[in-house]
């Protein structure tokens, strides 16, 4: 029997500009985000059987149609190296800090996940885990730059696309990070979508300048907030929550891309006011460290 585990940060994208290519390896997003402490921990268990694959989320098995990017990164490891998982079960346990489909890059921390834990089975360095796990997440259309950005951690500002882009970190000053989640959102649903892609490509392009310009957080939530009201895939919901967080904490809010929440900054002057201000709100809050890189 094989058995290994691996915890993967979550990530938070405040803004982007995604990049298509043929090449799935160039494919991804410029913008900018977080990573979190409170993320995801996936068990990996291979025994001998007759090649059944059962996925575990939070200790319920989940239905097929439930985790495609779980099965889909199995799917391109068992291609790549198919010797491993000949008459071989595979029980995969993932176990989440944060709300699944939800805007926090879960599905990128489940293939990163599998990848990290399999590695010692099929041999295989860092550096190809990582291209699975972003070949899995462009093939299924449920992220484009979570990967690169959950390897590299901290805050970041992703300057170019793709597996090999440009990442650089900003300094977080010791701060944490506060989600609130009020549902889910297919990131598929706006990926497809040529009218929003190309009001993202305009708006994301023009904050990622004026980002570069001025390397610090407070730019990068007024970027995000920018982003958040100018490019409409936002509820109203959101937008009256990302007003409330940032009138009353001293970093703006913005929303979460791609979820139904919004996500700030926060000190420890400011944390126990704020969150006691959003005691009636009827979601999850998440309040995290920021977590460093895997590598």
């Amino acid at each position: 029997m094989y058995s290994s585990e691996y915890y993967v940060p979550s990530h938070i994208t405040g803004f982007f500009v995604p990049f298509f290519s043929e090449d799935y390896l160039k494919t991804g997003s410029t913008g900018a985000g977080v990573s979190l402490s409170s993320g995801l921990k996936t068990k990996i268990k291979i025994i001998e059987g007759s090649e059944n694959v059962d996925v575990f989320l939070n200790g319920t098995k989940a239905l097929k149609n439930n985790i495609p990017v779980s099965l889909k990164c199995l799917h391109l490891i068992k291609e790549k190296y198919p010797k491993y998982f000949i008459n071989k079960d595979i029980i995969i346990e993932h176990e989440s800090d944060v709300p699944i489909g939800s805007g926090f890059g879960a599905s990128a921390s489940a293939a990163l996940g599998i990848c990290f834990s399999i590695k010692d089975l099929i041999k295989i360095s860092p550096t190809e885990c990582i291209r699975i796990a972003h070949e899995t997440e462009v093939k299924s259309l449920s992220g484009l730059g979570d990967v690169v950005a959950e390897v590299k951690g901290g805050i970041e500002i992703r300057k170019t696309p793709g597996v090999d882009g440009i990442i650089e970190n900003i300094p977080s000053n010791d701060l944490k990070v506060m989600a609130i989640s009020l549902g889910k959102k297919k990131t598929e649903s706006v990926l497809k979508d040529s009218k929003k892609i190309k009001i993202i490509e305009k708006c994301g392009s023009k904050l990622l300048k004026r980002l570069i310009t001025e390397p610090n957080v407070e730019r990068l939530m007024q970027c995000s907030k920018t982003f958040t009201c100018k490019t409409g895939i936002m509820s109203k919901e959101i937008l009256d929550l990302v007003e409330v967080i940032s009138e009353i904490n001293s970093y703006d809010a913005s929303g979460i891309m791609i979820g139904e929440g919004a996500f700030t900054f926060i000190n420890k002057e400011d944390e126990n006011r704020v969150l006691e201000s959003l005691r009636n709100i009827k979601g999850d809050i998440i309040v995290s460290p920021i977590a460093s890189g895997l590598l």
